[in-house]
């Protein structure tokens, strides 16, 4: 039996829909597997990426004696800093612990204190210090530490009748712990947990030194 041209015509239309089909199904499996051996898009870690500066200023108060209080009068003092850091590293697991995902951080810091309670005096100077943020993607929250050293100069070692401090030139050493609250890509709030150590060590005749912890608040700005 003959088929007609028209016939077969009619027939290969009615079968294009199926084609189609069946083109996109195969597309579809083939292009599954090379989507997912596709590399997954870099976290953005915006202010945080290797090469970033970061501008914070923040204010607080200190209060010592809290260990080795032998013979040591209190004192306290509030506190300015000024601090610029640039991003060492982009933000990437530490010891293999994404949990403990961050960058590292160089910071160069001055700071200005006025003494609130004991021996009447200012004290300013500088430090350097080296600061670990712990970076999750997306996240605002971003806590952190740093450790520095620096030096200061001051008016209360004029102060006779006090052994804390007893040169106009002192070292002071910090620890600190921290965390962030990005609530723009370019700002954000700052809060600290201060220890810090002021000492001529022992280059002066007194020498009992400041141990002291406080608490600052401030701002940040990324560029």
């Amino acid at each position: 039996m003959r088929i007609s041209r028209a016939m077969m015509s009619s027939s290969f239309l009615k079968s294009l829909p199926f084609f189609a089909l069946c083109l996109l199904g195969c597309s579809s499996t083939f292009a599954g597997p090379a989507s997912l051996l596709a590399p997954a898009a870099p976290p953005d870690d915006g202010p945080f990426a290797k090469g970033a500066l970061e501008l914070s200023l923040s204010g607080g108060f200190l209060y010592s004696p809290i260990c080795a209080t032998k013979g040591r009068p209190i004192f306290a003092y509030g506190q300015g800093d000024l601090s610029l850091g640039w991003m060492l590293s982009d933000p990437a697991p530490l010891l293999g612990w994404n949990a403990l995902r961050g960058n590292w951080e160089a910071l160069a810091n001055v700071f200005g204190a006025g003494v609130t309670r004991g021996p009447s005096g200012f004290l300013g100077g500088g430090r350097a210090l080296l600061r670990y943020n712990f970076v999750q993607p997306g996240s605002k929250w971003v806590p952190f530490f740093q450790v520095g050293a620096g030096v200061l100069g001051d008016t209360v070692y004029e102060d006779h009748t006090q052994r804390l401090i007893g040169s106009g030139f002192e070292f002071t050493l910090v620890a600190d712990a921290g965390l962030r609250y990005c609530f723009t890509p370019r700002w954000a709030a700052v809060l600290l947990a201060d220890f810090e150590h002021i000492s001529n060590a022992n280059t002066a005749s007194r020498n009992l030194g400041v141990n002291a912890v406080g608490g600052t608040v401030g701002v940040s700005w990324f560029f």
